[in-house]
């Protein structure tokens, strides 16, 4: 049994859920847990959803998009930490997403929907590495995570999939060390690797030039996760915190081999992840929408083979559509089903999504209908301006959804202002970090106070997040996770 608080819990089945607006979303959630006896995970984004209190209140506007919640590293280590051992519930702090990235705009254009960009210059990554170091001081100086999630995604290499065998193998024996060469040959070529479950078993072999496609696509991401983790290690005890390795934002449904050679070569470099999370075809905040049947298969299989390195996959891009899809119909079941409930599930702004689709709901005239106008309109007109103006959130998809809603409005003048308009729902998170003339988040102050003013706006909320989080727990199969799974240390 585990003590209310923040503590690591292990590779445990459980829920990961962001907690964008913690005052707001954390009461439903620890009521949730606690009655259907879960142990989940409360987090946020590194780089962008939360930062460092010193940049939160920077005025510098290159700075606007990181930590777009406006809830920094400090306050939600700290607000999770309060809420749980006033509630009595047990949970695990995580760092969610802790990358080597470009920049924000880059990766909320890409979540969007937008065009992958690979490729990071040896100046980004220095940058990204000093700003994780800057992250994980206020990190322990507020208490400590438990948990980490390490993203180097964007130094994926996706040319390489373009290029023929015959060129693979040039650049293989151009850009590889014979010696690496020679150790990676030995380990992967003329050998057969099982993978056995209940129901199937998998036998991989890998060729010579599925090998080079595989080192040359890989090898950098693979050792910045080591050199992330080195850095996060100097400010965490050891021991005392999890990681898991993300993968699911590189634009392509991850193949068994690929997640294969990734761990394979985690371990090689002495990284032993819990959780590992492949791209199994979602999108973030839209509905799984194609065969069930081919989800299911592809999550089994990945399961398969992350089992056999005692990882467990985690599902990142959780959210549907709206707060009330659960990511399709049959879509949570299927995702238990193929991983016998072994399995971690994020999800993070459905929350907010819902909070500002209750406010909409209410009646003209009312502060909740009216602060949700402005958070509308302004959110609009920005990414107006954002077209206007070709700055960096730029996208064609943008533009795309944007004439996509103008077009609904000109038919159909009931869709004004509908939260779930493909553009809001994709960047509805702006009015939390918009600012106004003197500095001020004044959207997201403004809701926080409507929440705090209006029970009914409370009382709905309450009884609606509560009850997505159950739909998430039940349809998972994470309830009584507090009871059925066990971390054990055989020290021998």
């Amino acid at each position: 049994m585990f003590r209310a608080g923040p503590r690591y819990i292990g590779p445990i089945p459980h829920p990961a859920i962001g907690i964008r607006l913690p005052d707001i979303v954390l009461l439903p959630i620890l009521r949730a847990f606690k009655d259907y006896n879960v142990v989940g995970g409360f987090m946020l984004s590194y780089n962008r959803e939360t930062a460092p209190r010193r940049i939160l209140d920077s005025l510098d506007p290159k700075l606007l998009f990181y930590g777009h919640t406006g809830t920094s590293i400090s306050e939600y280590i700290t607000k999770a930490t309060e809420y749980s051992l006033k509630y009595g519930v047990p949970i695990e702090l995580e760092a969610d997403h802790v990358s080597l990235m470009a920049s924000p705009e880059r990766a909320i254009k890409r979540i969007a929907g937008a065009e992958f960009e690979y490729g990071l210059s040896d100046e980004e990554i220095s940058e990204s590495l000093r700003y994780i170091d800057e992250e994980f001081k206020e990190v322990k100086k507020a208490g400590g995570v438990n948990f980490v999630t390490i993203d180097t995604c964007e130094l994926v290499d996706l040319r390489v999939d373009s290029l023929s065998n015959e060129d693979v193998l040039k650049s293989y024996e151009e850009v590889i060390d014979e010696e690496t060469r020679r150790r990676l040959e030995r380990e992967y070529l003329d050998k057969t690797f099982t993978f056995i479950s209940p129901k199937r078993i998998i036998r991989l072999s890998i060729k010579r030039e599925t090998l080079a496609r595989l080192a040359l696509k890989f090898f950098k991401s693979i050792n910045y996760v080591r050199t992330v983790y080195e850095i996060i290690s100097k400010h965490l005890e050891l021991h005392r915190f999890g990681i898991e390795v993300s993968l699911d934002e590189i634009p392509q449904v991850t193949k068994p081999e690929e997640l294969f050679f990734y761990l394979n070569e985690l371990r090689h470099i002495g990284i032993y992840p819990d959780f590992i999370a492949p791209n199994i075809g979602f999108k973030k905040r839209e509905d799984y929408t194609k065969d069930l049947n081919i989800l299911e298969r592809t999550i089994e299989s990945l399961h398969i083979v992350a089992q056999s390195f005692g990882t467990l996959l985690s599902i990142h891009s959780g959210s549907g559509s709206h707060p009330y899809s659960d990511k399709g119909i049959g879509v949570w079941e299927r995702v238990k089903e193929a991983t016998k409930g072994m399995v971690k599930y994020k999800v993070s702004g459905v929350y907010i999504q819902l909070l500002l689709e209750i406010m909409s709901q209410f009646p003209e005239g009312s502060r909740p209908k009216a602060v949700y106008s402005e958070i509308f309109d302004t959110v609009y007109e920005y990414l107006r301006n954002v077209i206007k103006k070709r700055t960096e959130l730029y996208s064609k998809h943008l533009e795309k959804m944007l004439s996509e809603y103008e077009e609904m409005v000109s038919k159909d003048p009931n869709y004004l202002r509908n939260p779930r308009a493909n553009f809001f729902r994709h960047f509805f998170f702006l009015f939390q970090c918009l600012r106004n003339e003197r500095g001020v988040r004044y959207l997201r102050n403004k809701v926080l106070e409507v929440y705090e003013e209006y029970e009914d706006l409370r009382r709905i909320y309450t009884r609606e997040a509560y009850e997505l989080t159950r739909r998430l727990i039940t349809k998972l199969g994470f309830e009584n996770n507090i009871l059925k799974y066990r971390l054990e240390i055989l020290k021998t």
